[in-house]
């Protein structure tokens, strides 16, 4: 009797052991974007949702990608501190201070970003550098770093006007009170469509600047960074997420 018992709480330990042996570690994915494309949809449609789901789903049980928006500020403490480990979605090693990538884990490109020059149709400002804003009224967001352009700025040759967000900018432009502002080029599409404005912006030819995005993992999840680089290629090929880069006009 009491061998049969002990038989039986040791397979029941094996049972248990091998489940949890098997079971999927949970990756947290961080995005400190609070909008389209980037920002977490509820109906799971975005870009950060559907590069979880396909990672998850490629992973065979291994582990589990669970997108969460989180303020910059907060993932700049968990980097920093170490609290917490983790990946840092569509990020640039300059914007982490990490221009050699040794702080941190990199992935290979994701995709393509670039800030683009808006103004509008009826009176379009082609970029060609900051020069060519000498004179104008510039929409910037509060808090944002222009590379070139600030320095004419603080010279008074353009009139940095600043909002809290890009939408009040495109508001802003479309009613006469800019003259061009910048913007992401996936923000830029999904306004533009919401609010079917093709007919009435005009996008510069020449970006302000373009860039990759990558995927920042803290260096005790480099395996994962490793996996991911593996997926990338893969990835490119899934309809479902070169759907939604057309959608936006990004490309990987």
């Amino acid at each position: 009797m009491q061998r049969s018992l002990i038989s039986a709480v040791f397979g029941l330990f094996c049972i248990v052991f091998g489940a949890l042996a098997q079971a999927a570690s949970t990756v947290q994915v961080w995005t400190y974007y609070d909008s389209p494309p980037f920002a977490i949809d509820p109906k799971g449609d975005d870009l950060t949702s559907t590069l979880c789901r396909v990672l998850t789903a490629k992973s065979g049980g291994e582990w589990i990608f669970k997108p969460q928006y989180l303020p910059r500020k907060r993932i700049n403490h968990y980097l920093e501190s170490g609290a917490e480990q983790g990946l840092v979605l569509w990020a640039n090693p300059l914007w982490f201070q990490d221009k050699e990538e040794t702080k941190y884990a990199w992935s290979n490109r994701v995709i393509w970003g670039a800030n683009e020059i808006v103004s509008q149709r009826d009176n379009p400002v082609e970029y060609t550098g900051p020069e060519s804003l000498a004179g104008k009224r510039f929409g910037g967001v509060a808090g944002h770093h222009y590379v070139g352009i600030d320095d004419l700025v603080q010279a008074g040759r353009i009139k940095r006007e600043d909002t809290t967000s890009f939408s009040k900018n495109l508001d802003k432009l479309l009613s006469n009170r800019l003259d061009a502002m910048l913007i992401p080029r996936g923000e830029l599409f999904h306004m533009v469509s919401q609010g079917n404005l093709g007919e009435r912006v005009f996008i510069s030819s020449k970006p302000h600047q373009q860039y990759e995005r990558k995927i920042l993992a803290t260096q005790k999840l480099a395996a994962v960074r490793d996996f991911i680089n593996a997926q990338l290629p893969a990835l490119n090929e899934d309809a479902e997420w070169r759907a939604l880069l057309e959608k936006y006009g990004l490309q990987p």
